[in-house]
């Protein structure tokens, strides 16, 4: 596969999902259960901001980030 996908269990909207982050070419497709849900990505400051999609509170972008960043350390 010639992009990564991470998965992970992430709380969200009070339930617990299973989230898996697949790279693109400038960001991550980001899909809870399966069901597309949003991209993220770097902005200039490298902070993970949200590309498009549902709008996501701030605190579940950065939870995802970090999963993202601690797959790769």
């Amino acid at each position: 596969m010639d992009n990564p996908v991470i998965g992970f269990g992430i709380e969200y909207a009070g339930e617990m999902m299973y989230c898996e982050a697949r790279m693109a070419d400038t960001s991550y497709d980001i899909y809870f259960d399966n069901n597309w849900i949003a991209s993220i990505e770097h902005n200039d400051s490298w902070d993970w901001m949200q590309a498009s999609g549902t709008i996501l509170p701030q605190a579940t972008i950065d939870e995802i980030g970090l999963k993202i960043e601690s797959h790769y350390n």
